[in-house]
């Protein structure tokens, strides 16, 4: 007698954001292998948040799709996936910085952001300070943001 593990099926489905064939497990995630898209049952139920495993929304990697563009965040979005990571990372000038939740004590927390090259690590007392503060080689993040690359959950 063989043991199946039922997490283990694979089903027929369409992907979320381009709507072509792909394949999902029971909870409906997979990568869709023509747009990229990581489906997830998650995304369906709050197609204006990001959630897990994207940095972006169900709503914006559809417009996103139809205008033919990366699915990248802006710095809201990557802000509101720290708070579901707890740690996302981005690169600048070819060093990857890693942005983190700290020092949870209830709800009181803080931001890190850790340069890798130089150990520096700067904190912030939440997101608000971290978007309107946060500098990277003396420039505002929020100033620079479009030329970040690799907006991710840390790795």
């Amino acid at each position: 007698m063989e043991n199946k593990n039922i997490y283990d099926e694979i089903f027929d489905g369409f992907c979320e954001v381009c709507g072509k064939p792909m394949k999902k497990d029971i909870y409906k995630q997979g990568t869709c292998p023509h747009c990229g898209w990581r489906n997830s049952y998650k995304n369906e139920e709050n197609p204006d948040k990001v959630c897990y495993p994207n940095l972006v929304s169900l709503n914006k990697a559809k417009q996103l799709y139809k205008d033919k563009k990366p699915f990248d965040p802006n710095l809201d979005e990557f802000i509101e996936a720290l708070h579901s990571y707890s740690e996302v990372q981005f690169e600048y000038n070819g060093v990857c910085y890693a942005v983190e939740l700290v020092d949870f004590q209830g709800d009181d927390f803080h931001v890190q952001l850790y340069n890798p090259k130089t150990k520096e690590k700067v904190i912030f007392k939440d997101y608000a300070d971290f978007k309107n503060n946060a500098k990277v080689e003396g420039k505002f993040l929020k100033d620079i943001w479009d030329e970040t690359t690799d907006r991710y959950w840390l790795q």
